[in-house]
């Protein structure tokens, strides 16, 4: 599936039952009035400096730097070629404003799908705001990594860890990062702490997906082994 359909699909048409189609603003044409359109809907205020001052290591971001990206409002709207960053401890987004200068977005945003210019690789993140059964969830932003009849999410933990140096006066802040998966699959959002219990999780094909991911011999220590194997579930199940 074509990432435009994807970011459509997942991201507005569910939001946008009141329009008759949904438009995409790309804010990269240079006759597309950003001010009327972009700030209208997004709405931002300036990025605090000194939020992260003491910050020694880590990063409180998806990235460090500012990647382009696209953005799915809750009422359908869409806004491409912007340049955008995800905090993941604050769990708010970042966009560079016509100006030059960093914001805050303070309306409230459905979808973020980030490239990464290096190597092409697009990280599609829906917020938990829009998610079923988000009363039951972590706030913050849930990378998807696989989709059909079970979605796979990523969940990046970031929590600031403060230490006082000996002999310092400052106390210095370090930011560590946990990746925590969860699988929406029958109305059921459950947390998969290791890959092997995925074949239970998805029921119905156990036996395939416990065969499947034996010959594969995963150690469940990267996205991609995850997804692969929902993907491998979603197909079966497309198939039958």
């Amino acid at each position: 599936m074509r990432i435009r359909t994807w970011f459509l699909v997942y991201f507005v048409l569910p939001a946008a039952a009141g329009y008759s189609q949904a438009k995409v603003v790309d804010v990269g044409k240079e006759n597309v009035q950003i001010s009327s359109l972009l700030f209208y809907s997004v709405g931002g205020e300036p990025v605090s400096r000194a939020k992260y001052v003491r910050v020694v290591a880590g990063t409180p971001y998806f990235s460090e730097h500012f990647m382009k990206g696209k953005l799915a409002m809750g009422d359908g709207r869409m806004y491409d070629s912007l340049q955008l960053k995800l905090d993941m401890v604050d769990h708010t987004l970042l966009f560079i404003g016509k100006d030059g200068s960093e914001l805050v977005a303070t309306t409230s945003v459905k979808g973020v799908t980030l490239t990464d210019s290096l190597t092409g690789r697009q990280h599609h993140f829906i917020h938990s705001s829009y998610l079923p059964l988000a009363k039951n969830m972590d706030k913050g932003w849930y990378e998807i990594l696989a989709s059909g009849h079970a979605i796979l999410y990523k969940y990046i933990r970031k929590e600031i860890k403060e230490n006082k140096p000996y002999g310092s006066a400052t106390t210095e802040q370090t930011i560590e990062h946990t990746g925590e998966y969860y699988v929406f699959h029958q109305n059921n959002f459950r947390r998969v702490k290791k890959i092997k219990e995925l074949p239970e999780i998805l029921a119905g094909k156990k036996e395939e997906l416990s065969n499947y991911a034996g010959q594969k011999k995963w150690t469940g220590k990267s996205d991609e082994d995850y997804a692969e194997l929902v993907t491998f579930f979603n197909k079966l199940i497309e198939t039958d």
